[in-house]
């Protein structure tokens, strides 16, 4: 089965979000929530004095999803940068040299030695 098959909806709701922006000085980033909240009230609370110049976050009502068990919400997707992308190849690299070595039968004992100098 695929993992888009486990995928199961179990309940929706309401949120409010308050948007922030990621430059508060002019507004030209990006837009993020800086609260998910379950009530307005809360998310306006929240959300004040909380974006660009301090002025209050802007409040939008969205839905949320709820599966397999973890609440889903709306939030931007955040696009890996160049240094983001060869961290990753390290990340990915050590991964796959761990793998080996456990296939290779080393213990996860003798994998940690390895990485302790």
């Amino acid at each position: 089965m695929s993992k888009q098959e486990e995928l199961k909806i179990q309940e929706t709701k309401t949120v409010w979000v308050a948007w922030t922006n990621t430059d508060l000085t002019e507004g030209r980033g990006q837009s993020y929530p800086k609260a998910v909240c379950e009530k307005e009230a809360t998310a306006i609370r929240l959300g004040r004095k909380g974006s660009v110049m301090g002025s209050d976050c802007h409040i939008t009502e969205e839905l949320s999803v709820k599966v397999n068990g973890i609440w889903l919400y709306p939030a931007r997707l955040q696009h890996a940068t160049s240094d983001d992308d060869q961290a990753q190849a390290h990340i990915d690299g050590r991964r796959a040299a761990i793998e080996k070595a456990k296939a290779a039968g080393l213990t996860d004992e003798d994998i940690r030695a390895l990485f302790l100098r």
